[in-house]
């Protein structure tokens, strides 16, 4: 058989990648403080129980904003992983992993309970240790020992390569059932739930808006479901790109595919949400939204006296 060179520029790829992910991490870290310092501020933000997830998800990607990125900014700039040993390259990897299973997964469960908030509230806040908390802090805890478990016992040898992104990837996801168990329950079926949920909640609350008119209800429950989608929107720009060429590259693979995949050229996507989790999470939440609506009120008179003063000719006829 013919041999086929590379498709892609891995160095030019590379490049975009870096210059995209620097260009965002300051003013995502900038809007990330000016969240936790108005949740500081504010206490009672975190004290309503539909806030609770939205804040969690952001401090999950806050983590992986402070921890994470900075690694894989270190290894595209560089081409080699920051620290190039096997405690270094377990580490990120159980790192990257968790973060990346335990958003998907709080991602799914909020749509889940978005769904109950908005049509069984009353049975939420009855139960809700059961049906809030317990699922919340299960993922949280579930998904770094899951993660640790799989890379550090998994009856198998790790050979990571230093030279790749991520250290290439762990042993167990190599092996053809168990690698495919954990993609799909990593992200594949986090991903169909929240595509799912997401459809079938705005479907309904859609068949349902003259009842929900008559009750008066119909403004509270829409403005649940912006913030649904608010959350979870980045994901469909993300992750479903990166799953989808993954799935179809298992099934039927191609060079172009395999080269994505193998090189982690999607790479940049992952990291749309995180870097993006201020905007949506201030979005999401009411008090946040007002308080960036009154900061751009507060400022409108200045930028207008810029623009006019730009306008209007200087010196004399």
């Amino acid at each position: 058989m013919k041999h086929i060179g590379p498709i892609l520029n891995i160095v030019l790829t590379r490049k975009i990648t870096l210059g995209f992910l620097i260009t965002l991490i300051i003013p995502s870290l900038a809007g990330s403080f000016f969240v936790l310092y108005r949740v500081t501020q504010k206490r009672e933000i975190f004290k309503q129980l539909h806030n609770q997830l939205i804040f969690c998800i952001f401090m999950v990607y806050f983590i992986q904003t402070i921890l994470d990125l900075p690694l894989t900014i270190t290894f595209l700039h560089r081409g080699v992983v920051a620290i190039p040993n096997y405690s270094f390259c377990a580490y990120w990897f159980i790192l990257m992993s968790a973060l990346n299973m335990c958003t998907m997964h709080l991602n799914a469960y909020l749509s889940v309970e978005r769904y109950l908030l908005v049509f069984h509230h009353k049975f939420i806040f009855k139960y809700k240790i059961l049906t809030h908390y317990m699922p919340m802090f299960f993922i949280l805890i579930n998904s770094a020992v899951f993660t640790f478990c799989v890379v550090i016992f998994y009856p198998c040898q790790n050979e990571f390569n230093y030279d790749a992104i991520l250290c290439g990837t762990s042993c167990a996801v190599l092996d053809p059932i168990f690698g495919v168990f954990l993609w799909v329950n990593s992200f594949v079926a986090p991903l169909l739930i929240i595509i799912l949920s997401n459809g079938f909640l705005l479907l309904k609350v859609i068949c349902q808006k003259r009842r929900m008119l008559q009750k008066n209800i119909w403004h509270r429950n829409k403005k649940m479901v912006l913030q649904l989608i608010s959350v979870t929107g980045m994901l469909y720009i993300s992750w479903l790109p990166l799953t989808t060429a993954t799935v179809i590259n298992i099934a039927h693979p191609t060079q172009l595919l395999s080269e994505l995949h193998l090189n982690w050229y999607l790479i940049g996507l992952i990291y749309i949400p995180v870097l993006s989790s201020p905007i949506t999470t201030s979005i999401a939440i009411l008090e946040l939204r007002e308080d960036l609506r009154a900061w751009f009120n507060r400022r409108r008179p200045f930028f207008r006296g810029v623009q006019i003063h730009a306008i209007i000719p200087t010196g004399t006829q």
